[in-house]
């Protein structure tokens, strides 16, 4: 047996044992920058179980950490696919076989901005973010977003002045569509942050950000 077929029947051994003991879920592939969980980006109906990444499940998932190990038949998903239902709504980060499928939980929602140029270049006395000028790259994107990276503190530099807090995002990737540095992330709280790195890996985008504190 080979190593292709060696997957493919680990791939319809998960299936089996999801159709078991998981849920039915559905699985979604964005296609361009708008909000990718819906029908007609819907690629397949199918059973998953999520487990703690361990793979045990003797005992619960750690508390505040939103990787799962996702048993399930991982020929139809691939890297950056959202899987939807009970289990809410989860990124696939990872599907290397024979390995199992790593999956993310998301839990935001998120709008990625690119900033407009400045309407007079060199005039403006002040370069903030011209709002009506900035166009929407990705929209309605699920994120995992937690707290990471790199925290900076305020401009003023007054002694009492707490830090920006930092935080590290993942999306999905969709071709054509590439975050930038400085780019603007905003989520359905209204918080705002501000793209300091860029990180490709596979159908994943992660995202190294500073939360923009009024």
């Amino acid at each position: 047996m080979d190593g292709v077929r060696l997957a493919d029947r680990i791939a319809y051994g998960g299936g089996m044992a999801a159709r078991k003991a998981g849920v039915i879920c559905d699985a979604y592939r964005p296609r361009d920058g708008a909000c990718p969980i819906v029908a007609v980006n819907r690629t397949v109906r199918l059973a998953v179980l999520s487990v703690p990444v361990s793979g045990s499940a003797r005992g619960p998932a750690p508390f505040g950490v939103p990787y799962r190990q996702l048993v399930l038949d991982q020929a139809y998903v691939a890297p950056g696919d959202y899987i939807a239902g009970p289990l809410g709504v989860l990124l696939v980060a990872t599907n290397e076989p024979p390995a199992p499928v790593l999956g993310v939980q998301c839990n935001e929602t998120v709008t990625l901005w690119r900033p407009g140029s400045q309407v007079l270049a060199g005039v403006n006395p002040y370069g903030a973010i011209l709002s009506g000028t900035a166009t929407a790259v990705l929209a309605g994107f699920p994120a995992a977003l937690l707290p990471g990276g790199v925290s900076d503190r305020g401009r003023v530099g007054l002694p009492d002045d707490t830090k920006l807090p930092g935080y590290v995002g993942a999306v999905a990737a969709v071709a054509g569509l590439t975050p930038q540095v400085a780019d603007i992330v905003r989520d359905a709280r209204g918080r705002q942050f501000v793209v300091d790195a860029v990180i490709a890996y596979g159908g994943i985008w992660r995202l190294a950000l500073t939360e923009s504190v009024m």
